[in-house]
């Protein structure tokens, strides 16, 4: 793993449209992503103050979007031995772009709890991914 693919995590600022009956959130646009096969989307929870981490995925590219709340990511670079913060959601709302092979994790910013929602490129599966306890890459939350 180089360090260049933390510069390869990509960050999209996406599109409100403020409705004094509710927001409209823009997640993607047709041809946004280029060479570009749809696995599945799913949504995750994080509680304030919680953190999970840490995991990689093998082939899997992830667009990560934080629609309610505020989340922190924090992706490492093995080989580099670097970290790359970004914090994402409802008032910076943008689109993360994680390409494989760069450990991650994330820490809930926002009470009572935030959404994350990932659309990939792959269906999940445990074959692709590599976990390691939280502990095992120091990183101070």
């Amino acid at each position: 793993m180089g360090k260049n693919l933390l510069i390869k995590i990509k960050v999209t600022p996406q599109k409100i449209i403020k409705l004094s009956f509710g927001n409209i959130m823009r997640f993607l646009k047709k041809g946004e992503l280029k060479n570009w096969s749809f696995g599945e989307a799913y949504f995750s929870k994080i509680k304030f103050g919680k953190i999970k981490a840490w995991k990689l995925h093998s082939k899997m590219t992830l667009n990560l979007i934080v629609p309610v709340g505020k989340v922190k990511f924090v992706f490492y670079s093995q080989k580099s031995k670097r970290f790359r913060v970004i914090k994402i959601g409802e008032k910076k709302y943008s689109r993360l772009t994680i390409p494989p092979k760069i450990w991650f994790g994330f820490k809930g910013l926002n009470k009572p709890e935030s959404v994350i929602l990932n659309i990939a490129n792959l269906k999940h599966s445990n074959k692709e991914i590599m976990r390691c306890k939280k502990n095992k890459i120091k990183f101070n939350w």
